[in-house]
């Protein structure tokens, strides 16, 4: 989840990274009197020309209000509740974290416009050596990673808010 907060809300001051979230040139779609599912379609649309929408980022409490949208008969119209369902919204799928900001959801071309490079994976040290954690049974962990969001065409993203 810390890796994941990091792409998305990163603010870029030494040793964070400059996450989607706070990058210049990410377009904005509001949601004004649209539904959230609409409103989400506009913001692929302002991607169009930049590149192709690939999937879409969301707050599990917004993909709640989505999946749980029924017709007039109570029917749910992303499926029933007896199947688990696929989380997908206008053929893309959705990814679903905490991270992300409540009522605001990030759409974008992530395959072809933004990588993660990463540097050793992930490092893991264990250690008894630290004061007296050797003489009560202690141990201290640290886990670090080297990693860097190259985001080659802002545009090619669109945070879609107040849905």
């Amino acid at each position: 989840l810390t890796e994941e907060d990091q792409l998305l809300n990163g603010n870029g001051t030494s040793p964070n990274l400059l996450g989607f979230m706070n990058k210049s040139g990410v377009q904005t779609q509001a949601k004004g009197g649209d539904s959230t599912q609409d409103a989400i379609f506009k913001g692929f649309t302002l991607l169009r020309g930049y590149g192709n929408p690939s999937a879409v980022i969301m707050h599990p409490n917004d993909w709640q209000q989505i999946r749980l949208t029924t017709t007039t008969d109570g029917l749910y119209l992303w499926g029933a509740s007896s199947e688990e369902g696929v989380d997908r919204i206008w053929g893309k799928p959705v990814v679903i974290t905490p991270v992300q900001t409540e009522g605001t959801a990030l759409v974008g071309d992530f395959a072809m416009y933004s990588h993660i490079s990463r540097r050793k994976g992930v490092r893991i040290d264990i250690s008894d050596s630290h004061s007296t954690y050797f003489a009560e049974g202690k141990l201290a962990v640290r886990i670090e990673e080297r990693l860097s969001l190259e985001i080659y065409r802002p545009a090619a993203f669109c945070k879609v808010t107040g849905i």
